[in-house]
């Protein structure tokens, strides 16, 4: 693994406080065993996998949510721990052409400027997942009777897709 690779993969993105709630409600906090995200009804087994599906919500809609420096962001594990690695590695294919990475100039930067452009890539996950948890939060507040169907989230990221 080359040094811009681990930095990506050592990276934590986060999300605005606010959809804090969104995320405890619908995830499991630290993992936990299949059984036990069913008995507290939790649709994702952990954070990071209702971040992707936020970050997928997010750019298949195009709804960025504009994260600023000043936001102080809740992180929860690096994306080195994130799995299936195929999955993690196809939200870099589509974050990096979408936060003006410089593919080609990376590897002869120095240590600030690989840096600089990690914090792009980083940035770019982190406005379509935030983006992601905001439309999820519109629609689930539209009408909250939707979260009980049975393949709300199928459905939400079916209609993103299409």
């Amino acid at each position: 693994m080359n040094a811009v690779e681990s930095r990506l993969y050592k990276m934590k993105p986060g999300y605005v406080e606010e959809f804090d709630e969104l995320i405890k409600r619908f995830s499991q906090f630290g993992g936990g065993s299949s059984d036990e995200k069913y008995i507290h009804s939790k649709a994702f087994s952990n954070v990071y996998e209702f971040y992707i599906y936020a970050f997928f919500i997010g750019l298949y809609k195009d709804i960025k949510f504009d994260v600023s420096p000043d936001d102080k962001l809740k992180t929860f594990w690096e994306i080195e721990n994130w799995k299936p690695k195929d999955l993690v590695d196809y939200l870099f294919c589509c974050a990096i052409p979408k936060s003006d990475f410089k593919m080609f100039e990376v590897e002869s930067m120095d240590d600030s400027g690989v840096r600089l452009e990690i914090d792009k890539v980083k940035g770019a996950i982190e406005s379509y997942a935030n983006g992601g948890f905001d439309h999820i939060n519109k629609v689930i507040k539209s009408d909250p009777s939707l979260v009980e169907k049975e393949f709300f989230f199928i459905e939400l990221l079916a209609e993103a897709n299409s």
